[in-house]
């Protein structure tokens, strides 16, 4: 049995029964979550085109460095709002097979940000006019870059995963 409630209790929720268990969804939750992907997706688009070329990372050197604190920081509160969202929580408990798959990627976010951490501190240490670091630089941020974003395309199939298997898509 499927039903979708509204209740309010300070915010707006929203509940899924799937007959087995129940899911809240809190919408000022779900709001910062969206608003926080969004900076993120800003914030990446904005360092993606200066990261390119190591004559556009020397030319936009401060810039960079700036942009790389502000990675950092929004990575420290993704990776806060997708583990007390209980995305992993969730996939754990409606299919217990996605278990492995979800603890893998929630350990991935230590690491992850530890080498945003490490980029930021490094960016801050290298004199623009040493193109040999600059370029190791860039080769650095490249491979996160690439992490990052197989790890959030895991997530993602990770949510879809449990969410097929807690509605019963194609049931």
């Amino acid at each position: 049995m499927r039903q979708l409630e509204t209740a309010s209790q300070g915010s707006t929720a929203t509940r899924i029964n799937t007959g087995t268990r129940r899911l809240a969804v809190n919408a000022a939750f779900l709001k910062d979550i969206k608003d926080d992907n969004q900076d993120l997706k800003a914030l990446l688009d904005q360092i993606l085109p200066i990261t390119r070329h190591p004559q556009t990372a020397t030319n936009h050197w401060p810039e960079l460095i700036t942009l790389l604190g502000d990675l950092r920081d929004q990575l420290a509160l993704h990776f806060s709002l997708e583990e007390a969202y209980g995305y992993f929580d969730d996939a754990i408990v409606s299919a217990p097979q996605l278990s492995i798959t979800a603890e893998v990627l929630r350990g991935e976010h230590a690491g992850l940000f530890a080498e945003a951490r490490d980029l930021a501190d490094l960016v801050t240490e290298i004199c623009s006019d040493r193109p040999e670091l600059v370029n190791d630089f860039l080769h650095r941020f490249e491979g996160f870059r690439r992490a990052f974003e197989i790890h959030e395309e895991s997530e993602l199939k990770l949510i879809l995963d449990s969410l097929d298997d807690d509605l019963g898509v194609c049931d």
